[in-house]
């Protein structure tokens, strides 16, 4: 009898955790890990196809200058929480599972549109479809930000909401591992690094052919791990950023709450410390307010929002205008400028603020 993928992915796991680990071993736990990573892939892309689509809520249409997603279990106050932030209309209960669907609602934030979704409660296991955790966790990939909601009793549930949202292939505030790959239609596998390698050259090799990238120039710019690797050669993992709610304070905090600098404390339903919330999100999406200047008038009331470190040429590009081709500069003032009216060229950087005429 064939063996199940749960059945496999079991197998090569304890293989793994029976084999010692030195240089001599590397290379077959590096092929291992990532056979167990694409018999993961394997399942999970089974679970889409022969689940129940993009029906009942899941279709969701992304609009705003950013979205976000609130993930959780079952009867933490998301749907509350959402209600407070936004003009959402999410159902509320004090019983598991009031959210059959998704519910999105907008968020006004320093001129911004920020679309926040309120999903169905994420129980153990959703990476593996249980309670539509994969149509759940789709919507969570396509987000700019993750928000895990818990309350004060539940935070044991942190760590198996990361490893939820990990196994589904989201990298909460993991910067992007830093190589390159360049395909080539010939000459084999040749490894390049620009800083020292914990890794033997010849596991990554292995480890191109396990995925069977035959041709290829990998420049490595980081001593990156073996778990990293394997993410880069599945192309298919997302990088956020993500903040904890705990909700409930009101409530009591236990004095052993244990917590990072990634967490905020609040009470949706006696609106305490949602200001700083909102606060939160606007510094993790990492998004500035940018007023453009037309015949000498400033548009203060509805700034163009940009992601921190684009151009003024990633400005012009997303502006619905006509013959964009003939603005070759533009003159600054406000924050970023070193006098007024400074003339500065496309690739100039704006800050928060910055007031900008294009010319």
């Amino acid at each position: 009898m064939a063996q199940t993928i749960d059945e496999r992915i079991i197998e090569i796991e304890t293989e793994i955790r029976k084999t010692p680990y030195h240089k001599g071993t590397e290379h077959h736990i590096g092929k291992l890990k990532a056979r167990i990573a694409k018999l993961k892939e394997e399942k999970f892309q089974k679970g889409v196809k022969g689940g129940r689509g993009g029906g009942g809520g899941y279709a969701v249409a992304k609009t705003g200058d950013a979205s976000i997603v609130f993930v959780g279990p079952p009867s933490v106050g998301k749907s509350t929480l959402l209600n407070q932030l936004t003009n959402a209309q999410s159902k509320v209960g004090a019983y598991d599972f009031t959210t059959q669907e998704v519910i999105p609602g907008m968020m006004d934030y320093k001129g911004a549109k920020l679309q926040i979704f309120d999903v169905p409660g994420i129980i153990e296991g959703a990476a593996k479809g249980r309670g539509r955790g994969k149509e759940v966790l789709s919507v969570a990939r396509s987000s700019n930000l993750i928000v895990i909601v818990v309350d004060v009793k539940t935070p044991n549930l942190i760590p198996l909401l990361k490893k939820e949202l990990y196994e589904n292939g989201i990298r909460l505030d993991e910067e992007k591992p830093k190589i390159e790959i360049l395909k080539k239609t010939e000459g084999g596998i040749k490894v390049n690094a620009t800083t020292k390698l914990t890794l033997a050259y010849e596991t990554i090799k292995e480890l191109a052919a396990e995925f069977r990238l035959p041709n290829a120039e990998i420049i490595v710019k980081e001593n990156i791990s073996m778990d990293r690797l394997i993410d880069v050669f599945m192309a298919n993992r997302v990088y956020l950023p993500y903040l904890v709610v705990v909700n409930k304070i009101d409530l009591g905090i236990p004095k052993d709450f244990k917590h990072d600098d990634n967490t905020v404390f609040i009470s949706a339903q006696n609106k305490e410390n949602l200001e700083e919330l909102k606060a939160r999100i606007w510094k993790e999406l990492d998004l500035i307010r940018v007023y453009l200047k037309k015949d000498e008038k400033i548009d203060y009331q509805s700034p163009f929002i940009l992601k921190k470190g684009k151009t003024l040429n990633d400005l012009l590009q997303g502006l619905f205008i006509v013959d964009k081709e003939r603005y070759t500069y533009a003159k600054i003032n406000g924050p970023g400028a070193k006098f007024a009216g400074q003339e500065v060229s496309l690739t100039f950087t704006p800050q928060d603020e910055t007031v900008v005429q294009f010319q």
